[in-house]
């Protein structure tokens, strides 16, 4: 079944702005000369910047840049729960990048007892509520004032979303447009990281405004590296299965043999924040349970719009 919005869509202006396939080499060359300007950039102070790590594919890709051109040597990891796969492969790029990581624990009761940290904030969905929350906390228990604290954030919109829900579309633009499954699923993810960039779009902006909001709460400089469209769409119209691999989103192919490229790599299979830091479902079952709703966003839109710790 198609999206309902499907026959309003002019895909074929998508499909046209898909750049032509380039050679591994070539695309790894040209990422990271402009990963590099973008950091050159956007750095604010003198002392030597520090990574925030997860344990993801992008922040691991950032760091080889960060240990390559700045001399990275410190990074921050902001942990939930010790020891869960997110924080473990954390440590584990740590290692292999030759840097110091330093784990910050946020705990489950610290989250729940701190809602009134959000009010009044652009905060509405579970993920950006944590997501807000971790960063908060974890930063106030950092020594990171007068920093630069580059974030991987952006990268999932620049290669298409982790998710594979948005691509339904793709036999009726195959059969519609009479072009292969590539193209179409390359004017997919164009079409959606057009949306997620329209500054008139409230959906589907994600939660980097969150981190910067959190940073310079703390005083320190937050260096958004993946969300320079002017530098790196090209990035964004890069052919589907050339940018990622195959079926899902996910697979990151092309950030993952950037990172072969620079000289590292890593056998672990890489996580993400409602995976890897093993509190997202309880979070969620606490949201529903405290405030008597069938689904957690409609607690998430009432705790920021107080600034009491528990229900009205």
């Amino acid at each position: 079944m198609k999206a309902k919005s499907f026959d309003s869509i002019d895909w074929l202006k998508y499909i046209n702005l898909m750049e032509p396939q380039p050679s591994l080499k070539d695309a790894c060359v040209r990422y990271e000369n402009n990963l590099k300007s973008i950091i050159s950039k956007k750095l604010k102070y003198k002392k030597t910047p520090v990574l925030m790590l997860s344990g993801g594919v992008d922040s691991m890709m950032l760091g080889t840049i960060l240990k390559k051109h700045f001399g990275l040597k410190h990074s921050i990891t902001v942990a939930c729960v010790k020891d869960t796969s997110d924080i473990i492969q954390a440590q584990e790029s740590a290692k292999m990048l030759g840097i110091s990581n330093e784990v910050v624990e946020v705990t489950y009761d610290e989250l729940i007892n701190n809602f009134p940290l959000t009010y009044g904030k652009d905060i509405t969905t579970t993920f950006s509520l944590i997501y807000y929350l971790m960063f908060t906390l974890g930063l106030s228990k950092a020594n990171v004032k007068n920093v630069d604290l580059v974030n991987g954030d952006g990268a999932d919109t620049l290669l298409g979303s982790i998710g594979h829900f948005m691509y339904v579309d793709r036999p009726h633009i195959v059969e519609k447009y009479k072009c292969t499954d590539e193209e179409a699923n390359t004017a997919i993810k164009i079409r959606f990281y057009n949306k997620a960039l329209d500054p008139n779009t409230k959906k589907g902006q994600g939660a980097g405004h969150l981190f910067v909001q959190a940073a310079k709460e703390h005083n320190c400089n937050p260096v958004m590296v993946y969300k320079d469209r002017k530098v790196l769409e090209w990035v964004n119209r890069l052919p589907y299965d050339f940018a990622n691999g195959g079926r899902y989103p996910k697979n990151k192919r092309l950030h993952k043999e950037f990172i072969k490229y620079m000289g590292y790599d890593n056998p672990h299979e890489r996580t993400v924040m409602q995976v890897g830091t093993g509190i997202y479902d309880k979070f969620k079952e606490h949201l529903i349970t405290t405030y008597k709703v069938n689904r957690p966003n409609s607690a998430v839109n009432q705790i920021v719009k107080t600034s009491s710790t528990l229900p009205i």
